[in-house]
């Protein structure tokens, strides 16, 4: 129902750049840089699969991603009818279902190949383009990011043409009009209770 990442997104941790004019090289030079961290740790000798080596995937994933920007463009219009607290609560939720799904090393051991095809920037706003190559399969997979306290961090992705945020905002606005927003909340509960491997 939620968050139908591919494994790609591994490689986005992304600080500030010095000047607009070198935004696109070192945007590169850093999805580079973070997809190699993330290859040692997944192809070690345990296979990324240590209590230590997991909270390392764990911790960069964390470090990716605008949780609010995401968690808001996911609900759309329904954020504005909830209260600060349903909106923590919403933005919590978000973050523990991206962290726990995307701590699985399998998940990266799955791409091939990832071509680096382009980077638009400027000041404030980003768009990094992917080709990520299966064994059977490619994925176009962009990027986009914003500046937020000097460190570029993902709100949203588009795999194949479809926006996950879009994505997301149609199947929450169908199951809150079905249910409710608390109902909404159940469903995602319930995944955070799933086993991964499934």
């Amino acid at each position: 129902m939620i968050l139908l990442f591919r494994p790609a997104f591994l490689m986005l941790v992304l600080m500030g750049v010095a000047s607009a004019s070198d935004q696109g090289d070192a945007l590169l030079d850093m999805v580079k840089s973070r997809d190699r961290a993330i290859q040692d740790i997944v192809r070690s000798e345990t296979g990324g699969d240590t209590p230590e080596e997991r909270a390392a995937l764990k911790s960069i994933v964390g470090e990716l991603f605008d949780f609010e920007t995401f968690s808001r463009e996911s609900l759309g219009r329904d954020w504005t009818a909830r209260t600060e607290e349903e909106r923590a609560d919403f933005v919590a939720v978000n973050r523990q279902l991206i962290e726990k799904n995307y701590a699985d090393p399998a998940l990266y051991t799955k791409a091939e190949k990832i071509d680096y095809t382009g980077v638009e920037a400027d000041s404030a706003q980003a768009l990094v383009k992917t080709v990520v190559y299966y064994r059977r399969e490619s994925s176009t997979i962009d990027y986009k990011l914003h500046l937020v306290d000097g460190k570029w961090l993902i709100y949203d992705m588009v795999i194949d043409e479809l926006s996950i945020a879009r994505s997301n905002r149609s199947q929450f606005r169908r199951e809150i009009r079905r249910s409710s927003f608390e109902g909404l909340m159940d469903k995602l509960k319930e995944k955070l209770s799933e086993d991964t491997s499934d």
